[in-house]
């Protein structure tokens, strides 16, 4: 993990990075780092060029040399309100940025951003997801079951354990839509949203070939 005047840095401002979490993946424990200065998180050892490679992996072709950007929001109520629990922290995503973090890497990627905004209903099943968490024993139940992902297989004590959080879920929903949906929606309109969506110009032929 990054320490205070180690050689880890921040591929977003150069800053010195932190400890932030230990996220449970199949493939074993996945150390993330914190950023206190632009406050990005990301996941241990991704350097600038990763950094990049990461951001621009599931970017999209808008046409004309414009790509759109959609990046979960590390400074957003849901991860605030989640902590380990937030949703958005799920085995594959190597980056977290807050708005302000997303800008300096996207000009660190040879990317000139021309707007920033939070989508209304873009992160409401994280928003959901990242409550139920907190009821159930596996993180992201619903959305692993969804994925294919999570399956009733093991032992019993697994299997108890899959049925459990399959009834907790089933009578957790219904309460939780209540708190939030209309919470997600505040927190977009604050632009606190659970996703980040970018539009931004390639300034070189670098980036012409993404999602093509």
């Amino acid at each position: 993990m990054g320490l205070p005047g180690g050689d880890s840095r921040c591929p977003a401002c150069g800053q010195p990075l932190y400890g932030w979490l230990q996220l449970d993946t199949p493939a074993g424990p996945t150390l993330l780092e914190r950023c206190e200065n632009c406050r990005l998180g990301l996941a241990a050892g991704l350097g600038p060029e990763d950094a990049a490679n990461e951001l621009l992996a599931d970017a999209g072709s808008l046409g004309g040399g414009a790509l759109e950007l959609r990046v979960a929001n590390r400074d957003s109520w849901q991860a605030r309100l989640g902590g380990v629990n937030w949703a958005a922290l799920e085995p594959g995503r190597g980056l977290y940025p807050t708005p302000g973090a997303l800008e300096l890497l996207a000009r660190k990627s040879g990317l000139t951003l021309a707007g920033i905004r939070s989508p209304r209903w873009a992160g409401q099943l994280w928003m959901w997801q990242s409550l139920v968490n907190a009821f159930t024993f596996t993180h992201n139940f619903a959305i692993g079951v969804r994925n294919g992902l999570i399956r009733p297989s093991g032992g019993f004590a697994a299997r108890l354990k899959y049925r459990i959080d399959a009834v907790v879920t089933v009578l957790a929903t219904p309460l939780v839509l209540v708190v939030s949906i209309p919470l997600e929606l505040v927190a977009a309109l604050a632009g606190k949203g659970g996703v980040v969506v970018a539009v931004a110009a390639q300034p070189s032929e670098e980036y012409e070939n993404v999602d093509q």
